[in-house]
This record gives C-alpha cells, structure tokens and sequence, in this order.
C-alpha cells in the first residue's frame, strides 16, 4: 500500500505514485535523490516512469526529497543500460567498448556541469558504478542484492584479468558486464547482466542470484553509471505549439498524466497576476502583435537549440547525428509577477546523440555511425546514415606498404547486394585470415571493376604488424568468400545541421493548417528553386523574394501566416512581418540544408573541418542574432499603430487599383 503524502508537501508527489531514494546511502541523507514509482504498474509503462530511452540510458523521472519529505526539485535520473547497443550495427559494436562508453558518459556529465552546472545534481556515480540496485515498492527502499550466505554485496566486475581467467570477455574492451562477490577472489561466480553475455561454468543466472527477493522492481540491475539532472517537463514541439496558441496535454507515463512541477494548468489557463498566455500582448488589443512576438521567441528557441548543438559539438567533437524536436526540452524560469513567464523560456539539450567514431588507425578523416541504426525520420535526410550490409567475397590483389609505416590492401569485392555509395563512403568487411579475423576500411572505386556487380576498393592506410602484413600477402588472389561487410557513409556535423534546418521548419512553417513533412517538402522546393536562380551578384533574400512576386502560391505555402495556429491572411501576416525579416528568414533555413546549392553552409554531409565540428553552426548562429536584433526592435516601437496606418491605406489602394 503507498503510504500517505507528507502534510503541507510543497510540490506533491502525485496520487499512486511513491518516491523511493536511488540508493541505500541516500536514505540517512537529508535531500535524498529519488526515481517516482507507481505503486499499481501501468498497464503499458509498467512501474517506473520512464521519460525517453537513449542509446545507452534510460531517463527515468525522479526527485529531491528532504529530511520532512518535501520535494525540493523534480530531476531526471539516468541510469546507464547497454540493452538497446545489441541490435546495432557490427561496426558500431566492433567500435564501442565499456571503457569507452564510460568515458562518454563522464564527458556529457562535463558538458553538463559547463553549460549549466546549476541543473546537475552531482551523486558520485558520474564516475563510479553504483551498486546494482531494484526497487521495493512495499518498504519505500532500494535494495541491493547480496550473498546469501556472507551477506557480501554484488558489484560490477572491471578486473580484467579475472574475467580473463574466469574464460569470460573482459570488461574495458567490450561490451560484456558481469557482476560478482570480489572477496570470493578466484573461487568467484559472475552474473551475466548483459545481453548475451557469453556463459560457462563459472557463471549463474541474474534470476538465481535474485530468487530471494520478492515483488522488487530492476532500478539499476547492471550498476550503470548514473547522472542526475534537473527535469524540465516542456518539450521542445509543445512549447512551440504554445506559441502558436495552441496547448499543453502535460507528461504522461503510459496512459497515466503525471504532474511534476509544471502542469497542464500552469501553462494553460490564465493567472490574474500575468499577462494573457504569458506575453507581453493582451487580449484583442495585442492580436497581431502577438505574431511578431510569436516570431521572436521562436528565433530564441531555435537560437538556444543551435547553440547548445554547438556547444555538445565543441565539447565532444563528433557529431550527435539523432536531432530531432524531442532532443530538446525547454526550461521556464520562476518569473515575477507581471513578468510573461514565456519569456523566460530557455532550450536545452536533452540528448547526448548517437554517433560512434570508428576506430580506424592513423586516418586523418573521422567516420562516425549512428549507434541507434539507421531508421527513417524527417529529421534525417534519406541519402545519409543508411547502412547496407550484407556478406561478398573479397580478392585482394596487392598488399602495399604506404607512407607513415601504414599498409594499404587493393582488392576487389563481389556481393548481390545492392549497393548505392557516395565518393567518401567506406566498405568495412571482416576477414578471417590464419592471424584471426581482421578489420579493414576501404574506399570504393566503381569505374575500375572489369564485371558486373564486382567494385575495386583501396583500404584506409593502417599500421600492421609483420606477421599481420605476411598473412595479408598469403592471401593474395584467394577469393575470401561470405566475408561479412557494412558501407559505412561518411558523416560529420552537417547532418545535425539539416535536422536544425529541418526543426527550423517545425518551428516557423508548421501550424494547424499544415504538417512538418508539407512544409519540409515546400522549402525543400523553394531552397533547390533559389539554387537554380543563384546569382553571386544577387542575395538571397532578393532571390526569395523574386520567387514569391512571380508565384503567388510561396505566399500561400510559406508565408509568415504559418507562424501562428489563428486564421491569419497571408497579406495581413505581411503587414506585421516585414518582408524583408521574412526573406532573410527563409533565406537563414535553406542555408541550414547541406548540399542543396552554393548557399548552402556544408558541400555535403561530411562537409566538416577536422578539429572544428562546430564550426558549422556558426554561419546559423549569426543569422539567429541578426533576426533576434530586428525582431525584438519591431516589438520595442509603436508597431500597432504604424502597422494599422499602413493596412488601411493599403486597403484604400487595393480599391483604388480595382477602379
């Protein structure tokens, strides 16, 4: 049975639901960093709320309690799980180990504590695996299993050399975990807490280990690293909408609306102390002002999302290669009264992206994969990420000792698979040779190939050791058949560029009236007509603009109308949004979309400089600032009443023309 809520809680824990601490020292401690169950499990979410998945984590909701049991602060805890890392793809796996998802999660929990050290709550287990940890529900603690017997705990095994011993995959070199007692020394057992994690007599089931505890519910089961964040309920898309007038539904676990913090009611409905919807315009009186206030705070939305993009790109340098609108949560202020709590919105980062580097030896250009695979988003472009694999036979034809000490293999590979690759892609394939089974990366080169479905490829130089190369050069003109490969497509940084093109689109183009994939398609078109008309002598805005005067349907599709959810004509928008801010904004979207033309800010989407990943964003950034400048200026003046001057005497030359 839950137990009642704390008499005067400040911020409630909601009905049915319980906060129990992540761990056994956090239950003497007067704030205690808890996860929020359900004490009856969903029927589709199960107990635990869990707010979204990533890669390598999930992202439960939780809080800080104090000693009387208020809560203090809603957080978001993180909790280290490799489960979704089984169903990528080979070369993503054969480039991951332990070590360095550990060291990943130590550099996002850097970036974290850089950008805004103030929403990070530091538990020591950034560093440090927990001990593996369940829930039980009916005592409000967490438990952390031990033995039977000795009462030793459990804890996650990094002895390599043991696990060595044991016949078992060591821990910093792949992606394998095992817990054990570490007192029983050699005599030790260990649990699998992997999938599949190989087995052997020197091994026992997690569930045998388990058999004594009762009803409890897995927390931590693997003793993952965990990071603790300060939770902002407000998704990037949902905010938007409220911009534009429309609502918001709140957080739901299954079927289940959570209210943590922020409700549905905070947002929605009107507090007398602030101004209408939390803006600056009230009421009638401030309709159409309310538009160009509508287009200044999505600059600053979009602005905070670019930036911290950026910001993840500099701290990391690799790309993140998964941006969509839900990577991005928006953070409100405590705004004093009178103040439009709207403008106290700020974007946040919420994903530490997919992308793996490949680990190719002495190559100065970087490919990276995304770990979550390769499935279809309008946020991804359909030409990048997507990974063909299959089994070929491989003939090398010379083994050539390059520059640097590296090697290179010439070859020629063969499959039925259908393969379509860009000039930069690579081919992994996997020999088995009498040294073992190899790695090798390997540019394609089609003209070469003297028969159909055969393609000549060039390997990445790497540094081989001699009996490495002998075998290599053994193998010459001996075709290694059913060899496994993968294309590998070259991505950088650009392709986090177009999915901020594309949520540039989501945030300024998309209204009630019309979807993200209309709208997409819509400037996808007007961005190739620009690059048609490109003119160096020309800018772009000028360009736009000679679109929309010739072809009245861009007003229709992609006309300041859409930035706002009411019934607004395309000219009236006009008379509001100057066309001038309106061109450079379309012009600022299609620089985002690599590729497109010589506007475009990347060739393609490995178009960045090694070292400087973040360097792309910047040409955005500044665009941003530029339309964030004039649009908080048309705020500041008398715009309403310039802007009525000016539609009434444009609709007394509208009836002088007709005449």
């Amino acid at each position: 049975m839950c137990p009642p809520e704390p008499a005067g809680s400040v911020r409630e824990i909601p009905d049915g639901y319980v906060a129990i601490p992540i761990g056994a020292e956090q239950m003497a401690s007067p704030l205690r960093v808890c996860v929020l169950a359900r004490c009856e499990p969903d029927p589709v979410a199960g107990h635990i709320v869990v707010l979204r998945d990533l890669i390598d984590a999930h992202v439960l909701l939780g809080c800080v309690l104090d000693a009387g049991g208020q809560i203090q602060q809603w957080v978001e805890v993180w909790v280290q799980n490799l489960d979704a890392l089984a169903n990528t793809v080979t070369a993503c796996r054969e480039a991951l180990s332990n070590k360095i998802l550990d060291d990943r999660w130590q550099r996002h929990y850097q970036l974290m504590q850089e950008v805004d050290g103030a929403a990070v709550v530091t538990t020591g287990f950034e560093a440090v695996h927990p001990l593996p940890a369940f829930l039980d529900l009916s005592k409000l603690e967490p438990v952390h299993p031990v033995d039977g017997v000795t009462g030793a705990p459990w804890i996650l095994c990094q002895d390599d050399a043991l696990l060595g011993r044991k016949g078992l995959p060591p821990y910093n070199t792949t992606l394998h975990r095992y817990l054990y007692l570490p007192k029983e020394g050699e005599e030790a057992l260990f649990v699998p807490v992997t999938p599949e994690a190989p087995m052997n007599s020197s091994t026992r089931s997690l569930a045998d280990v388990m058999r004594d505890y009762r009803g409890v519910v897995p927390l931590n089961p693997a003793g993952g690293l965990m990071l603790v964040r300060k939770f902002n309920p407000v998704g990037y898309e949902a905010f938007v909408d409220l911009l534009s007038g429309g609502s918001w539904d709140g957080v739901l676990h299954g079927r289940t609306p959570v209210v943590a913090g922020v409700g549905p009611r905070d947002l929605n409905e009107t507090d007398p102390g602030l101004p209408l919807g939390g803006r600056l315009f009230m009421g009638a009186h401030g309709r159409w002002g309310r538009i160009v206030e509508t287009l200044h705070l999505k600059f600053r939305l979009l602005a905070d999302a670019v930036a911290a993009v950026r910001a993840a790109a500099l701290q990391h340098q690799r790309p993140l290669l998964n941006l969509c609108a839900e990577s991005f949560q928006v953070e409100l202020g405590q705004a004093g009264r009178g103040l439009p709590f709207l403008w106290t919105a700020r974007g946040v980062l919420a994903d530490p992206g997919d992308a793996v580097a490949l680990p190719i030896v002495a190559s100065d250009t970087r490919y990276y994969l995304r770990a979550g695979g390769g499935a279809i988003s309008v946020y991804r472009p359909a030409s990048a990420g997507a990974v063909v694999r299959g089994r070929g036979t491989v003939r090398i034809r010379q083994v050539v000792l390059g520059t640097r000490d590296q090697t290179v293999i010439e070859g020629t590979f063969e499959t039925q698979e259908k393969i379509d690759t860009g000039h930069m892609d690579l081919l992994w394939m996997r020999v088995n040779l009498a040294q073992g089974r190899m790695d090798l990366y390997a540019y394609l080169d089609r003209e070469s190939a003297l028969a159909t479905g055969e393609i000549r490829f060039r390997t990445v130089g790497q540094r081989l050791r001699e009996a490495e190369v002998a075998t290599l050069r053994s193998a010459e003109g001996v075709p290694l058949r059913d060899t496994p490969f993968e294309i590998v497509p070259l991505l950088s940084t650009p392709c986090d560029l177009y999915s901020l093109g594309v949520l540039a689109v989501r945030t300024l183009l998309v209204n009630s009236k019309t979807t993200l994939p209309v709208a997409l398609d819509e400037l996808l078109s007007l961005a190739h007509q620009v690059a048609v008309d490109y003119d160096g002598s020309t800018p772009m805005s000028r360009r736009v603009q000679r679109l929309f005067d010739g072809d009245k349907r861009w007003v229709m599709s992609l006309g300041p109308q859409r930035l706002t959810h009411d019934e607004v004509a395309p000219e009236d928008a006009f008379d509001l949004v100057p066309t001038d801010l309106w061109w450079d904004t379309l012009g600022m979207i299609v620089r985002m979309f690599p590729g497109i033309g010589p506007d475009s800010t990347c060739r393609d989407f490995g178009d960045a400089p090694v070292g400087g990943l973040h360097r792309i964003f910047e040409r955005a950034l500044s665009d941003l600032d530029s339309l964030l400048l004039r649009t908080r200026s048309l705020i500041v003046i008398d715009w309403r009443f310039n802007r009525e001057i000016f539609a009434v005497i444009r609709g007394h030359l509208t009836g002088t023309e007709s005449a």
